[in-house]
C-alpha cells in the first residue's frame, strides 16, 4: 500500500475511531487540573486518552500492568494497583476526587459489580461524571465473531469473551446511583452517527490496515453496548462551603444555589449530536430513602486485567479490540 494512502487510512480510521467514552467530556477533559480516573486502564487507554487531551491528570486503576508499554506507564500520572473483586482495595479509591471516572467494560468481568459501583460513585467529586459503559442484553443475540465471521472477528457475542461473566442491569446500577447521590444524567443504547454513516469507509480501512473488521466496529450499528450517564449534584460544593457561615451567608446562599447541572449544561449540547441517539436526560436527585440493591450479579472490559480467568487465545473486545495496533504499533484506537 502506497504511504500516501495509508497515511489517509490511518487519519480517517483514527476520526471514526474517536473513543467514544471521551466524546461527551470533552469540555471537561479541557479545563485545568481536570483529574480523570480511568478504571481498567490497559491496552494502552493513557496513550489514547493523553493523546487527546495532554492536559488532564490521568490516574489508571487495574489489578496489575496488563496489555501497557513504556509510552502508556509515561503518559498515566497516578497508578492505583487495585483489584475490584477485593472489597478491602476497592475502598482505597479516592472519595470526591475527580471530576470524571470511566468504567467503560469492566463491571461485566468483576465478581460484584454491585460492590463496586458505590465506591465509584463515591470517587465521584461535587459537579463531576460517572460514565458506566456494559453489553446489552442485545449481544446475547449476535452472531459469534470470536474465530471470525464474515471478516469480522473480536467480541461481537457477548459470550465471544469467555472472561464475561454475566450482563449488568443499568437499571439496577442507576438505582444504586441515586441511592449513592448523584443524578442520573443519560443512559441508552451507544450510537455513535459517524460510525454508522461512515461505516463503509470504517470496514473498509480496518480491512487494510488489519486484515479484517474488528468486531467493535459494529457495535454502534448493532446495538452491541448501552452506557449511563451519572453525575454528583453541584449543590454539594455550596452544602460543604456553607459550613461554618454566618447566616446571613446561609441565608444568600439558598436565594442564589448552585444549579445542579452546569458543567452537564456544556455538555449536554455536545451529546446529542454525536453521541447517544436513545435515553433522554434524566436529571434526578437521589431520594433519602431509596434502599441500595444487592445480589451479585457480574459483569470488566477487555483494555483492563480483570479477568476470571485467562483466555486460551486473544480475544478482540472492546478496548482490546479497538486499541490493537494497526500501523506497525503507531495507530490505535479505542471503543
Amino acid at each position: 500500500m502506497k504511504p500516501s494512502l495509508r497515511g489517509w487510512l490511518t487519519f480517517a480510521y483514527r476520526w471514526c475511531a474517536y473513543p467514544h467514552r471521551l466524546l461527551p467530556f470533552r469540555s471537561v477533559l479541557k479545563r485545568p487540573g481536570a483529574r480523570l480516573l480511568d478504571v481498567g486502564c490497559g491496552n494502552h487507554s493513557p496513550t489514547i486518552t493523553k493523546r487527546y487531551f495532554p492536559q488532564c491528570f490521568y490516574e489508571g486503576l487495574d489489578r496489575e500492568r496488563w496489555n501497557r508499554d513504556e509510552q502508556d506507564d509515561a503518559a498515566m500520572d497516578a497508578f492505583h494497583e487495585v483489584d475490584l473483586d477485593r472489597p478491602e482495595e476497592i475502598a482505597a479509591i479516592p472519595a470526591g476526587a475527580y471530576d470524571l471516572v470511566l468504567c467503560s467494560h469492566v463491571l461485566e468481568h468483576v465478581r460484584d459489580p454491585w460492590a463496586v459501583i458505590p465506591e465509584l460513585a463515591r470517587a465521584v467529586k461535587p459537579g463531576g461524571f460517572l460514565y458506566i459503559e456494559v453489553p446489552s442484553e442485545r449481544s446475547r443475540r449476535l452472531p459469534a465473531a470470536r474465530n471470525g465471521f464474515l471478516g469480522i472477528r473480536g467480541c461481537l457475542n457477548f459470550a465471544d469473551d469467555p472472561t464475561h461473566r454475566q450482563l449488568v442491569s443499568l437499571d439496577r446500577a442507576a438505582e444504586l446511583l441515586r441511592h449513592a447521590g448523584l443524578g442520573i444524567v443519560r443512559r441508552g443504547k451507544r450510537f455513535l452517527w459517524r460510525r454508522v454513516l461512515l461505516l463503509p469507509l470504517y470496514m473498509a480501512a480496518g480491512l487494510a490496515l488489519r486484515g479484517y473488521i474488528p468486531a467493535s466496529v459494529m457495535w454502534d450499528l448493532l446495538g452491541f453496548a448501552e452506557t449511563l450517564v451519572a453525575q454528583r449534584p453541584q449543590e454539594e460544593i455550596s452544602r460543604q462551603d456553607m459550613a461554618g457561615q454566618h447566616p446571613a451567608q446561609h441565608e444568600m446562599a439558598r436565594q442564589h444555589p448552585v444549579q445542579h447541572d452546569v458543567a452537564w449544561q456544556h455538555l449536554a449540547s455536545e451529546l446529542p449530536a454525536d453521541t447517544d441517539s436513545v435515553g433522554t436526560p434524566m436529571i434526578a436527585h437521589a431520594p433519602e430513602d431509596t434502599p441500595a440493591a444487592s445480589g451479585n450479579d457480574a459483569g470488566i472490559d477487555s483494555r483492563t486485567s480483570h479477568r476470571s480467568q485467562p483466555s486460551a487465545a486473544p480475544i478482540m473486545d472492546s478496548k482490546s479490540a479497538d486499541s490493537e495496533s494497526m500501523d506497525a504499533g503507531s495507530l490505535r484506537e479505542a471503543a
